[in-house]
C-alpha cells in the first residue's frame, strides 16, 4: 500500500506560503510547513523533501506524469527505510 501519492506531490508542489515540507507521520504522509516541525505532535515525523528539493529548475510545475512518478519514487525510498 503506497503511502506518499501524487496528490501529496501536488500539494507540496502548490504550496506557496511559509517553508512547505513532505512528511511521514504515523504511516501517513501530510505538506507540513517547516516551522511546525518543532512541535511536540510531529515528534517522531519523517521529513521526505521540501518543495524546494523537488521543484524542477525553472520553476515550471510537472506534468501530472511527472508527479505520479516523482511520488512512486519517494514512496519506495521511504518504503524501504525500515526494511
Amino acid at each position: 500500500m503506497e503511502t506518499i501519492r501524487a496528490e501529496h506531490v501536488a500539494r507540496l508542489l502548490r504550496t506557496e506560503d511559509g517553508d512547505p515540507v513532505l512528511i511521514v507521520r504515523e504511516g501517513r504522509a501530510e505538506v507540513v510547513d517547516a516551522a511546525r516541525l518543532d512541535d511536540p505532535r510531529y515528534r517522531g515525523a519523517l521529513r521526505v523533501a521540501s518543495r524546494g528539493d523537488i521543484m524542477p529548475s525553472g520553476g515550471q510545475e510537472p506534468t501530472r506524469e511527472e508527479t505520479e512518478a516523482l511520488a512512486r519514487r519517494l514512496d519506495s525510498a521511504v518504503s524501504h527505510l525500515g526494511g
